[in-house]
């Protein structure tokens, strides 16, 4: 069965507000297959977020490189897929974040992310499982926080989780003329309620550098043996775009200009209610 909807252009460059909250998961967390580690230590720490560093007990699946600040900034996207009744606006989209705001462990894993320097712009990862570690040289990295419990307070199943993608943050030149964009790694496709995870085939969009936005961003996921595809008309670089059932949040990362990516930061209510999200990025020519 394949289910397909449309989002329109319809777009706000805000934060969205969106869903942590509660449910599933324990305080002991030892899944097979990761390999627990210790924190590595941190850079100096704001005092202010000092709640979202805790010295936890992490595990890890995946590896991933140690991602390059550009003159101290990192770009963030956090989407959580868990239930919206108790949000605590824990999306993020953040093209220029302290890089000291952020902690990454030696395993390539980030387990404090902040969308400023303020006190209550973090989130931490008090103890449990980043799974899905993976990236793109130095210029972004991905991850989920799942079988966890966050400094919100929140603990969540292997089937819900923390989507988040950490990119160096890179400025356009070019003022005209488009790129095709192409998926280069994506991690699972959550659910909210914890049911069924799922997975993201394939994803495209073109980059319009006039109009510095992504358009004709087209998503194949596979959730409990049915097929949806996603998509949305246009969506602002370095901002948010919701309408309808599709949310799309998105920064340009990378080192080169002339082949940007995109990390894409998504979440959805698909047409039998249930609600998913998930992180990839974009490789753009």
């Amino acid at each position: 069965m394949k289910k397909t909807f449309r989002s329109t252009c319809l777009f706000s460059a805000g934060l969205i507000v969106s869903a942590l909250s509660a449910c599933g998961g324990g305080d002991d967390v030892s899944p097979s297959g990761a390999e627990a580690s210790a924190p590595a230590p941190s850079p100096a720490q704001p005092a202010a977020q000092a709640a979202c560093r805790p010295n936890g007990n992490f595990a890890y699946s995946g590896s991933a490189s140690q991602v390059a600040a550009n003159n101290g900034q990192l770009a963030v996207i956090v989407v959580p897929s868990l239930p919206s009744d108790v949000s605590k606006g824990r999306h993020m989209t953040a093209p220029n974040a302290p890089a000291s705001s952020q902690v990454q462990q030696t395993s390539g894993a980030f387990t404090t992310l902040a969308s400023s320097a303020a006190a209550t712009d973090c989130l931490g990862l008090d103890h449990g499982t980043v799974s899905e570690i993976q990236s793109v040289g130095t210029d972004v990295a991905i991850g989920r926080w799942n079988q966890a419990k966050d400094t919100d307070g929140n603990t969540y199943t292997s089937q819900q989780g923390v989507h988040y993608a950490v990119g160096t943050p890179l400025s356009l030149s070019a003022t005209s003329g488009t790129l095709a964009c192409t998926q280069l790694i994506a991690d699972t496709v959550a659910s909210n309620d914890g049911g069924a995870t799922g997975t993201l085939g394939t994803s495209s969009a073109t980059l319009d550098l006039g109009t510095r936005t992504l358009n004709n961003l087209s998503l194949s996921i596979n959730l409990a043996n049915t097929q949806y595809a996603l998509t949305n008309t246009q969506a602002p670089l370095n901002g948010v775009s919701t309408t309808g059932q599709l949310s799309v949040q998105s920064v340009v990362v990378g080192h080169d200009a002339t082949q940007p990516l995109i990390a894409v930061g998504y979440s959805a209510t698909l047409p039998n209610t249930v609600g998913i999200g998930g992180v990839m990025v974009l490789s753009c020519k």
